[in-house]
């Protein structure tokens, strides 16, 4: 049960459902703004992104 609710977390995640948990965050003002690094729980992928 457990290696088919892991294939099923991949697929999800490859048609792009992840999981993300916020790793660091800088605070900014103006133009520039905050900006989020963010880490899928299950497939490891990083993405930043500006809030």
């Amino acid at each position: 049960m457990l290696k088919l609710t892991s294939l099923l977390y991949r697929v999800m995640c490859w048609l792009g459902f992840h999981d993300f948990r916020v790793i660091d965050r800088t605070f900014g003002f103006g133009a520039g703004g905050d900006v989020e690094k963010l880490q899928c729980k299950r497939c490891g992928i990083i993405i930043i992104r500006q809030t």
